[in-house]
C-alpha cells in the first residue's frame, strides 16, 4: 500500500493554505464526507483514508476559483478545474501540490496534472419535486458519459447508441453541465447537494437551515469548520458513522502510486523517493 506518511503531511499543508485563502476572502467552507467523519471520530484523518474533502456553497466555490490560483501559485500549489484546464474532466476542483505526482484510481489515463490533492466540492440547490430531480439527474448522467467518451473512448467502443450531446464540443458540454448543476440556485428554500459526490444523486444533502451554521473542530494539527449539525448530515450519508467498518473495508480508495520529488513539508519529505505501488 502507499505510505500515508508521504501523503497526509502534504494534504494538511494544502488544507492549511486553502483555509488561509478562504479566511482572507471570507469564503464559507467545511469538511465533507469521510473527512468530516475523520474530524468527529478520529480528530483527524480516518487512519486508512488517503484524501481530504471540503465543500463550499456554489457562490463561494466560484469566488474560490477566481482568487485561489494566483494566491496558491507562489505557495507551491495549483488548482485544477475544467475552466482552468479543459483536460481536467471533473465538475469539482482539486488543489494539488507542485513537486508531487500520483496515479489516481479512475484517472489512470488522465492527461491533466495529477499531484497529491484535496478535493473541493461545490454544493448546489436540488429541486423539491421528484420529476425535476429525475430530469436533472438523468441529464447530468448523460453529460458525464459524453464527457468521459472524449477522454476515454476505448471504454465506450461497444456503445451502439448516440447521445443527444454527441455533436457538442467539450467546452459546450462543460457549460451545459454547469448550467444544469446551478439551475435552481436562486431558490434559497431548497436543500443543497453535492452533485459531484461519489454517492447517488441527492444522497449527500445539506438542509437550508444547516448550511450556514459551522463549528471549528480539530483535524490533526489544524482546526477546520464542520457543519454544526454534523450528526444529521453524516447520519443521512452513512447511517451509524461512529461504528468502524469491518477490516476488509478499511482500504485506501484513491491513490495507487505516489512520488514526491521536491515538495518540502514540516516532516522534511526526502526528495526523489521512488514511485510506490499500492497493493490490492
Amino acid at each position: 500500500m502507499v505510505d500515508l506518511k508521504l501523503i497526509h503531511p502534504v494534504q494538511l499543508g494544502i488544507l492549511a493554505n486553502v483555509a488561509a485563502i478562504n479566511s482572507k476572502y471570507h469564503l464559507e467552507y467545511f469538511l465533507t464526507g469521510g473527512s468530516a467523519i475523520g474530524a468527529v471520530r478520529h480528530h483527524g484523518f480516518i487512519p486508512w483514508d488517503d484524501d481530504i474533502d471540503i465543500g463550499l456553497p456554489r457562490t463561494d466555490f466560484e469566488r474560490f476559483l477566481q482568487v485561489a490560483p494566483a494566491e496558491l501559485s507562489h505557495r507551491g500549489y495549483f488548482v485544477e478545474e475544467n475552466r482552468l484546464d479543459p483536460q481536467y474532466e471533473y465538475d469539482f476542483a482539486k488543489v494539488m501540490a507542485d513537486g508531487t505526482r500520483i496515479l489516481e484510481h479512475g484517472r489512470e489515463l488522465t492527461k491533466a496534472k495529477n499531484g497529491i490533492f484535496i478535493d473541493v466540492f461545490p454544493f448546489d440547490r436540488m429541486p423539491n419535486k421528484r420529476p425535476q430531480q429525475e430530469k436533472q439527474q438523468a441529464k447530468l448522467a448523460m453529460l458525464l458519459e459524453e464527457i468521459r467518451k472524449r477522454f476515454y473512448p476505448d471504454l465506450y467502443q461497444q456503445s451502439i447508441t448516440q447521445s443527444k450531446y454527441a455533436d457538442y464540443n467539450l467546452s459546450e458540454l462543460y457549460d451545459i453541465r454547469l448550467s444544469t448543476m446551478t439551475q435552481y440556485n436562486g431558490h434559497s428554500e431548497l436543500s443543497l447537494i453535492n452533485m459531484s459526490s461519489p454517492y447517488q444523486y441527492g444522497k449527500e444533502l445539506i438542509k437550508p437551515t444547516e448550511i450556514h451554521h459551522l463549528i471549528p473542530m480539530a483535524f490533526e494539527n489544524l482546526r477546520v469548520p464542520v457543519l454544526a449539525d454534523y450528526d444529521a448530515y453524516l447520519t443521512r450519508l452513512y447511517g451509524d458513522y461512529m461504528k468502524l467498518p469491518p477490516l476488509n473495508k478499511r482500504i485506501q480508495r484513491h491513490v495507487l502510486k505516489v512520488r514526491v520529488d521536491n515538495y518540502q513539508t514540516n516532516t522534511q519529505v526526502e526528495s526523489g523517493n521512488p514511485l510506490e505501488e499500492a497493493v490490492g
